[in-house]
């Protein structure tokens, strides 16, 4: 119980000097604590719950195309939002009783470490991790590892990618054809490593203290479809945008037309989590994975190349600032044919040949980690305590010695953060 109290005090003392507004924090937290209350008796409480709940948020993701001075945000909103609705809809089914220990709810939607990324967990799930916490010292090593292994992947990878991208995409008209390219399949590497670097600094936090949550990510650019790749990317998000958005519309269950449309207001909906502008992006990936697997070959690697190209194309997106940009520079692709210069350009992409070495190295281990992540998780496991301690000493002193660090580097901020 004085655990629990100094993780929500510390929580919210974190919250606020980022600048959340801990008052609205905690209004909401409250609210939502009681409507949970009245959801079994007076059902109609959860419509008006999860009604005004998405009509701020979608405000929120709209407000640039509305006449009146813009709202900040709250950070994390779209993390917790989603959560408390998923809470209030279940009550609503019967799936469970309201959390009576107040304190214990406030930690399920204000848990430290995952507000500002996630991932988004059931509240059956969270409750238990948080209940059921035992800090010891293997949790602590392997958190550890986990949490160093996140920073890695931040710091070294994604803070090198994010110099290139940020060069390319400041100067549309000097940087397209092989340079928007070049733009895409890094930021594709760049956001994932952005991403889910901050997901294995949550999970290993999270395990330092006790508490194990849910994986967001499974090697998502080894998939051979795009529907495969939703399944491995951001799979906490997708698995409330199944359960609480595609199945009570129909899911696949009345045909061929319904699950297409079913499908198409699904990834409307992930659009427009991710912001009104991202409506087209989220469309074109509802066609994608509504094709799903019907154009597989029987090769694997073409599968997974094919896979890749198109999903970071589809990242476009949030690379440039509009969609007529982006079509542009997508199109400059085809049209803008230097692909010569691009090796020789490399040195006006704003890093160094030391850098370049670095990048090259560390994507690689990335890309060996992705594939044999099983195996290489089991024989840490199998590690003595002693070699653990040797391992966490070898990635802090990767990350210190090769870590981009400083103004332009943005290293405390994760992309996913924004959405």
């Amino acid at each position: 119980m004085i655990i629990n109290i100094i993780l929500l005090i510390v929580g919210l003392a974190v919250y606020a000097g980022y600048g959340i507004s801990v008052l609205y924090l905690s209004t909401v937290t409250f609210l939502s604590y009681l409507a949970g209350h009245l959801i079994p008796k007076h059902r109609w409480v959860m419509w008006v719950s999860t009604v005004l709940q998405a009509l701020l948020l979608l405000l929120l993701r709209v407000q640039h195309w509305l006449p009146y001075p813009s709202i900040i945000a709250p950070i994390g909103i779209s993390y917790f939002t989603l959560q408390i609705i998923a809470y209030h809809v279940d009550l609503y089914r019967g799936k469970y009783e309201p959390e009576k220990n107040i304190l214990l709810f406030g930690l399920f939607v204000t848990w430290l470490p995952h507000i500002f990324i996630g991932p988004i967990e059931p509240y059956p799930r969270m409750c238990a991790a948080l209940v059921e916490r035992h800090i010891n010292g293997d949790g602590i090593l392997k958190g550890a590892v986990r949490s160093l292994w996140g920073l890695f992947k931040k710091l070294v990878i994604a803070a090198r990618l994010g110099v290139i991208v940020s060069t390319i995409s400041t100067d549309p008209e000097q940087f397209n054809g092989a340079y928007a390219l070049a733009a895409m399949l890094f930021y594709a590497i760049q956001l994932y490593a952005d991403f889910s670097g901050g997901i294995d600094i949550v999970l290993g936090v999270s395990r330092m203290l006790g508490v194990r949550m849910s994986e967001n990510f499974d090697a998502p650019y080894f998939s051979q479809s795009v529907s495969e790749f939703w399944r491995r990317w951001h799979i906490t998000l997708g698995n409330w945008l199944r359960e609480y958005v595609y199945i009570p519309l129909g899911g696949s269950r009345k045909g061929k037309l319904r699950k297409f449309l079913n499908i198409m207001v699904t990834f409307l909906v992930s659009g427009i989590w991710h912001g009104g502008r991202y409506l087209l992006w989220g469309l074109m990936h509802g066609i994608l994975v509504f094709v799903g697997d019907k154009f597989k070959t029987k090769s694997m690697i073409w599968n997974r190349i094919v896979t890749f190209l198109l999903v970071s194309f589809l990242w476009s997106f949030f690379i440039w600032p509009d969609t007529v940009t982006v079509l542009r520079m997508t199109g400059s692709v085809f049209t803008v044919l230097n692909y010569n210069n691009l090796f020789a350009g490399i040195s006006a992409m704003g890093l160094s040949v030391g850098d370049w070495v670095v990048l090259t190295v560390a994507c690689l281990l990335l890309w060996l980690y992705d594939w044999k992540s099983k195996s290489l998780k089991a024989r840490f496991c199998a590690f003595s305590p002693a070699v653990k301690v040797s391992m966490i000493c070898l990635l802090a002193l990767m990350v210190l010695t090769f870590g981009r660090y400083g103004i332009g580097f943005s290293a405390s901020e994760f992309i996913y953060s924004r959405f």
